[in-house]
């Protein structure tokens, strides 16, 4: 899957495959942390997880069954087999993953005290990205302006965190191509693609995830 998910694209499918409940829609795949895989139904609507830092999941044997409450120590993958977007599949991962975008993760990345559910939309040899539902608040005198949109994370293979990496944004960024080598500082040839105008602000803040498989392409390992 050494691709960029159409993320946006397979969100919309979902949404229109949840106008008619099909019993197959419910189903997954389900990997436990001890290895053990089954297949169950997730008995909330999708949309439920859309919501941020989702600690657990709720499967059950059947359709509308009796569900079994799983924390991400428990089970560290979810895949819906029948829900994709252009052959997209729909995949959540637990994740130790970075719980404020900024800080210092490189000395201390504070995640979050338990795996979070994110979703996973790149999965290459050295990186993963994942998405998660996050709230982007503007707060001026005159008014409050509220955006629901997606904080996007990466996980290299050398690390056991996914560190945040943007957070979509419509508001002007001061000095947005500073604020990008910033978060791209792992990844030096990324800096220089930046520098360049190879990698335009642009571009990249209309799709974040566009970085990803070129932080998979140049990412070094520190081994």
């Amino acid at each position: 899957m050494n691709k960029i998910l159409a993320l946006l694209l397979v969100l919309l499918t979902t949404f229109q495959l949840f106008a008619e409940d099909d019993p197959d829609d419910y189903r997954v795949l389900v990997t436990k942390t001890d290895g053990t895989v089954f297949v169950g139904y997730n008995n909330t609507r999708f949309t439920n997880y859309f919501r941020p830092k989702v600690k657990t999941v709720s499967i059950s044997a059947e359709y509308k069954g009796e569900p079994t409450k799983y924390t991400g120590e428990e089970v560290k993958r979810v895949e819906f087999v029948n829900l994709t977007g252009d052959s997209v599949p729909v995949i959540f991962e637990a994740v130790n993953a970075q719980s404020m975008l900024g800080h210092k993760w490189n000395k201390d990345p504070k995640p979050y005290d338990t795996p979070i559910f994110l979703r996973l939309i790149y999965e290459g040899e050295n990186i993963k990205g994942y998405v998660m539902p996050y709230l982007d608040q503007t707060l001026t005198p005159s008014m409050n302006v509220m955006n629901y949109t997606w904080r996007y994370f990466y996980l290299t293979k050398d690390s056991d965190v996914a560190v945040a990496y943007w957070n979509g944004t419509n508001d002007i960024i001061p000095a947005v191509k500073k604020v990008m080598k910033f978060y791209f500082r792992e990844f030096p040839a990324v800096m220089e693609m930046v520098d360049k105008g190879e990698l335009k602000a642009k571009d990249f803040r209309k799709n974040p995830a566009m970085v990803l498989p070129l932080m998979d392409k140049t990412y070094k390992s520190k081994e």
